[in-house]
């Protein structure tokens, strides 16, 4: 065999070795980059959680408010907090549909719909007393409104403490 032949044999057999090498790398780091964007998928859907919690904790300040306005009869301003409140609501479904069950969607748009019609059974009482009677379902309703935002608020901060998968909420 000559020397060429000796050599070039072993050419080949280095290029094959450093082949497989280089592929064991590239497998290698194919995996870290998958590793590396389940972590960052998993980072940004905590944030985002996250961000849920704190939209849900300002539309219950907001619902508080509204219920303070009511028993205090201050209608002008318990109309423009239900118009915020009511803008949240009708956002908050859509927005964030895919760390919500379809449960709390529904109940989100429903709780839309009673701050909906407690403002528009204000707007007539801007500068004017309500009835008692009147009144009293007002704040029976955004009472009841308040625990049930309250309560899906409980459940989204207990899956940000508990962690795990899938970030969807439900009672």
């Amino acid at each position: 065999m000559s020397t060429f032949g000796l050599l070039a044999g072993l050419a080949s057999v280095l290029g094959l070795v450093v082949g497989i090498g280089t592929w064991i790398q590239a497998w290698r780091a194919s995996k870290a980059a998958q590793n590396a964007s389940e972590v960052a998928k998993e980072a940004r859907d905590a944030v985002l959680v996250r961000t849920l919690a704190d939209e849900f904790q300002i539309a219950c300040n907001k619902m508080d408010d509204l219920l303070d306005l009511l028993l205090h009869d201050r209608f002008a301003e318990a109309i423009r907090v239900a118009h915020e409140l009511t803008s949240a609501l009708s956002e908050i479904p859509y927005r964030r549909s895919p760390y919500l069950g379809e449960d709390n969607q529904n109940e989100l748009l429903s709780l839309r719909t009673q701050v909906q019609e407690i403002e528009e059974q204000i707007s007539p009482y801007r500068d004017q007393p309500v009835t008692a009677k009147k009144k009293q379902k007002l704040v029976q309703v955004c009472r009841q409104s308040c625990v049930n935002l309250k309560q899906i608020l409980g459940t989204i901060k207990k899956r940000i403490e508990v962690g795990g998968s899938p970030w969807q909420v439900s009672r």
